[in-house]
């Protein structure tokens, strides 16, 4: 039988994700949780979970293509890379007879889009509109001092909501390691005086500075509300992490590293972030010689008569 194991009985993949992969590798639980999603749309498609004996060169390339007809090419590439590092680890554990052998999917690179000043200024502004409570906030100085914030310091979303009140004082914030992507290490961003007015608007005696009394995936649901009344797109790539590449852009732009702003380690990662039309740069008019003559065909029809 095709992805047979030495086992008798073929494993499910989820009980292979708890039991051995997340306590092999130490992902993350936000991690975890996409490796979950994966798993749930590839018994979807199966009509069943998936088990060890599914870890199949034809059965996985069938989903990926599936996936790929359904999807977005950056999430059938995500479920790609997550089946086949479970199935890596399946396979050093025995519990197949193959390593993964799937064919890679191209996702193309997209241009990275930033806001501008005006736009970022916008959206700010429109913090102000937003009516109500967001657990005891009231929701405009929630998101205006979130949005200052995020801008400030380039610091991904999920660090942002659990950064507590001890680790923000009157010059800048500490993002700890246990709550960064990668878990690699604590960082120190400084944030402008305009940033920490707002955040001692809502200062008082609870643990965190933006508690999320709600789902978390409501977070981005409640943001494009706030998106639409500056009249500014709403879609997925106009999230939180535009955010990000605005001030790697304007940052970048003005003689600071991005690189070194983000934290990445990877230079190439850095330009996925950067938005040409703010960091700019030589470009070819600039540059080559001028070859068009002043008595261009153009010109010559628009002579006066």
């Amino acid at each position: 039988m095709a992805g047979s194991s030495e086992s008798s009985f073929p494993m499910l993949l989820q009980k292979f994700l708890y039991d051995f992969y997340v306590p092999l590798t130490g992902i993350s639980p936000r991690t975890q949780k996409l490796y979950e999603f994966t798993l749930a749309s590839w018994g979807e498609f199966l009509g069943t979970p998936p088990t060890t004996d599914d870890l199949d060169m034809l059965v996985v390339a069938q989903y990926i293509t599936h996936r790929t007809a359904t999807r977005s090419p950056a999430t059938a590439a995500k479920d790609r890379a997550q089946i086949v590092a479970l199935w890596n680890a399946a396979a050093k554990q025995k519990l197949c007879d193959s390593f993964p052998m799937v064919r890679r999917v191209r996702v193309p690179e997209n241009l990275p889009e930033a806001w501008t000043i005006e736009e970022f200024r916008s959206l700010c502004a429109s913090c102000f509109q937003e009516d109500g409570m967001i657990g005891n906030i009231p929701a405009k100085y929630f998101w205006r001092s979130l949005l200052l914030c995020a801008y400030d310091t380039g610091e991904r979303i999920s660090a942002i909501m659990s950064l507590p009140f001890e680790d923000v004082s009157e010059a800048g914030v500490i993002f700890r390691a246990a709550h960064r992507k990668g878990n690699r290490r604590d960082i120190y961003r400084q944030i402008g005086r305009e940033t920490v007015d707002a955040i001692n608007v809502i200062r008082d005696d609870r643990e965190k500075v933006w508690p999320w009394p709600y789902h978390p995936n409501y977070l981005w649901r409640k943001f494009s509300h706030v998106l639409t009344n500056a009249k500014l797109p709403s879609g997925r790539r106009h999230k939180f992490h535009k955010i990000r590449r605005t001030t790697a852009s304007f940052f970048q732009a003005n003689g600071g590293s991005a690189q070194a702003l983000l934290d990445h380690s990877n230079p190439a990662t850095t330009r996925r972030y950067l938005d040409p039309r703010i960091v700019g740069g030589f470009s070819a008019p600039d540059v080559l010689p001028s070859v068009g003559a002043v008595d261009a065909p153009e010109r010559a029809a628009k002579a006066p008569r």
